[in-house]
């Protein structure tokens, strides 16, 4: 039962990534003209408008179908990682419904649009223009990172007091 709670977990945050993602995106569509800017904060933050065709910092431009499958692949890893993994792991649950909400609103993008609808932009140091769906792709990663790289370091020093304590 606890895998089906997890489960749940991770659909209800994906969904709620899904929502927030493709809702901003209306508004960004149906009120903005493509490549269109507008200052949030002058010099540091912007809404600029931009049909992204590509993946990540525009990589595998135009290859729609080959992104589509990713983001299908990426779906069940997440039902996987959480099946073998995330049990009872009620922040690690979260971050896989971040990273599957995150694919799911980018997966919707090509598919209805057939690029990705992406807006926002930190002008002050010219980082690749992003969305919703991206944020939470990124911090969903650097958190399972961080969370495995924490726990690694925890588990080898309890290892290396086991080892202390046996050898006096």
């Amino acid at each position: 039962m606890r895998c089906v709670g997890g489960v749940i977990v991770i659909f209800l945050v994906a969904a709620l990534v899904v929502f927030f993602d493709q809702f901003v995106k209306w508004i960004v569509v149906t009120h903005m003209a493509v490549n269109q800017a507008i200052p949030v904060i002058p010099g540091i933050l912007e809404w600029l408008y931009i049909q992204n065709r590509g993946a990540a910092f525009s990589m595998l431009l135009n290859q729609r179908a080959l992104l589509i499958g990713i983001a299908l692949v990426v779906v069940a890893a997440i039902i996987y990682a959480n099946r073998t993994y995330a049990r009872g792991k009620r922040s690690l649950q979260i971050a896989l419904g971040c990273l599957m909400g995150g694919a799911t609103g980018n997966l919707l993008d090509r598919i209805l649009h057939g690029y990705v609808i992406d807006y926002i932009y930190v002008s002050v140091i010219h980082y690749p223009v992003f969305n919703i769906a991206d944020s939470a792709i990124v911090l969903s990663v650097f958190y399972m990172v961080w969370r495995a790289w924490f726990r690694k370091e925890s588990t080898s020093s309890v290892a290396e007091n086991a080892e202390e304590v046996h050898s006096d």
